[in-house]
């Protein structure tokens, strides 16, 4: 375990602001501090030692005269003090974004549990971001292999033979991947074990990317994270950097939505969870968004260990979960004020102590010492009795005047812990509107996704118009080709010819409930012979009859009958039935609902 550096002087405050500004660190700096009135912290500082190990240094500063001399040394909003807590990451980009060294509070016990796990999972991650996992030289582990017992706080339980679990952090493993999307319980996992730490390695074990995606194919809806978002482009990840690097996508704004004065950053944020159609395979991935409807199947994530969980799960479920419960609002507690009559030393007041910046601002009147020449009657030079009882009257007036002084005090500790009462209850139900709010604008995104135009901006020209039906739907399929073939491989991969039956047009202008251009889209998996490829599609033989023993529809030319499907789990879903004609064209023979038979 690292040792605790503690933080006692003015000098070693200096020092340390000197060593968070200067350019020789090369590991996180950790930072907690003693809340004023206390001789401890509230945050378990030998937990973030013991946990961060080698990893990063860690200091402990008492709220004090000093502290000052340290905050004025850090750029404005960079400080810790009052029992909060800190991670520097190495470098300085810290000193311009605050988000990159979060400052974590704690007020009481309770604070103090989840601040310190904070802290411990902020110096891993910074650790991680650094490389030291690879720079600093390991020690002696062992191979290991075991069985998951549960995941808790950013941690996978594991036992591995020893009296305690051994644990895997999700911050020392993928990067902005949380622990239950790693591991789950009863997954065998093998590493390698550090004893002084007690964890484990698994990072040797996470699947290469070639081996996870070799399940994905042409066709196929898949999640995606969005990484990068700009106006007209948005990199979306499709697998996270393991042992292989990470795979990212390039999605241009016409491959999302219709309307080219859309602006991808209305519909999509970083980090938000959303389907896409594969529409090339590695290694030069390509995805589309502006085709999937809500009833597709959504192919399963990969896992990023063997027998592990998927990486990746649908944004509907995690907005399902069951929001904590609010918290009660406070209490105020009206305070009384002293009896200040009573010249009987009473027992000092208990109450709490907790940090507010009028406390630590040195501009704040305090009550100054006692007098220096103030001695006990005993002690005094005999005199006058007119002098002994004008010394009596002085210190009897001075000591009341340190009980005004000293309630005075007592209520600002009060009503500052009130007012802390209050602001964290504020906060709570800020926490929860915004994260409603967050839902509603991500749920509204998908919406305006789905429609593939957003309304506002320049309005969009109308799409062309055809005087034949027939030539209007082949543009359809051919628009549908164009936008799901690069443009690098269409001279490889050219649009098949196809027939257009006497019925097909008829049936598709009188059938509701589907748009012509997901109906085209189809045809072009079919032509191109991508549908049978695609599970949602359901491929199959149209026979004589409903049984599946009823012999194939074959045409006195040789063509055998088809069935595929346009929609899946909605009702009355609509299909599509066409002829697979002896020279390898396809004739599009009529569209139909689910229980409708004839070709």
């Amino acid at each position: 375990m690292a040792g605790i550096q503690h933080i006692n002087d003015e000098r070693s405050a200096i020092a340390l602001a000197e060593l968070l500004n200067g350019n020789s660190r090369r590991r996180p700096v950790v930072v907690v501090t003693i809340p004023a009135g206390r001789t401890e912290p509230w945050i378990d500082v030998e937990e973030i030692a013991r946990e961060s190990g080698n990893l990063a240094e860690v200091f402990l500063m008492p709220t004090g005269p000093f502290t000052w001399e340290f905050s004025n040394r850090m750029a404005d909003g960079t400080q810790v003090y009052g029992g909060a807590g800190r991670v520097y990451p190495v470098g300085h980009a810290w000193a311009s974004d605050l988000a990159k060294s979060p400052l974590r509070f704690a007020f009481d016990a309770k604070d103090g549990e989840r601040a310190t796990q904070q802290l411990i999972s902020d110096t891993l991650r910074m650790a991680a971001s650094a490389g030291l996992l690879q720079a600093l030289p390991a020690r002696e582990l062992r191979d290991v292999s075991g069985a998951v017992k549960m995941t808790v706080a950013g941690r996978a339980l594991v036992d591995v033979g020893n009296l305690f679990p051994a644990s895997i952090a999700e911050e020392l493993t993928v990067e902005d991947v949380s622990i239950d999307r790693i591991v789950t319980a009863g997954q065998r996992i093998e590493g390698s074990y550090d004893r002084e730490s007690n964890r484990i390695d698994v990072t040797k074990s996470l699947r290469p990317s070639s081996d996870a995606l070799a399940a994905y194919a042409v066709g196929d809806v898949v999640l995606t994270k969005v990484a990068a978002v700009r106006s007209g482009r948005a990199e979306f990840l499709l697998y996270p950097k393991a042992t292989s690097p990470a795979v990212t996508v390039t999605v241009l704004r016409r491959d999302v939505t219709d309307n080219p004065a859309d602006d991808l950053r209305t519909l999509m944020t970083v980090g938000e969870v959303i389907p896409a159609r594969v529409s090339a395979t590695g290694p030069q991935w390509g995805l589309v968004l502006s085709d999937i409807d809500d009833d597709e199947p959504i192919v399963e994530p990969p896992s990023l260990l063997p027998g592990g969980p998927p990486w990746l799960t649908e944004e509907s479920e995690e907005l399902r979960a069951e929001e904590p419960e609010p918290l009660a609002p406070p209490t105020l507690r009206l305070t009384e004020p002293a009896d200040l009559t009573d010249k009987t030393p009473t027992a000092p007041t208990s109450f709490r102590v907790t940090p507010s910046p009028s406390f630590l601002d040195r501009s704040h009147p305090r009550p100054g010492p006692p007098p220096g020449n103030a001695l006990p009657a005993a002690a005094q030079t005999p005199g006058s009795t007119r002098s002994l009882l004008l010394k009596i009257d002085g210190l009897v007036a001075e000591v009341g005047q340190l009980k005004v002084e000293r309630e005075d005090v007592r209520n600002q500790l009060l009503a500052a812990s009130d007012e802390r009462a209050q602001l964290r209850y504020l906060l709570d139900q800020a926490e929860r509107r915004a994260n409603r709010a967050e839902n509603d604008l991500k749920a509204a995104r998908a919406r305006l996704r789905k429609a593939g135009s957003v309304k506002s901006g320049p309005a969009v020209d109308a799409p062309p118009q055809f005087a034949d039906p027939e030539r209007g739907f082949r543009y359809l399929v051919l628009t549908q080709w164009a936008r799901r073939t690069l443009p690098s491989e269409q001279s490889e991969r050219p649009l098949p010819d196809f027939v257009v039956g006497e019925r097909f047009l008829e049936s598709l202008a009188r059938l509701e409930g589907i748009k012509e251009e997901k109906v085209a889209d189809v045809v072009f998996e079919i032509v191109t012979g991508l549908a049978p490829q695609i599970p949602s599609r359901e491929v199959h033989h149209l026979r004589t009859g409903t049984g599946g023993d009823d012999p194939v529809r074959v045409r006195d030319d040789g063509a055998i009958a088809w069935r595929a499907s346009l929609q899946v789990n909605t009702p009355s879903a609509r299909r599509i039935h066409y002829w697979a004609l002896p020279n390898g064209q396809f004739e599009l023979a009529r569209v139909a609902t689910h229980d409708e038979f004839d070709v």
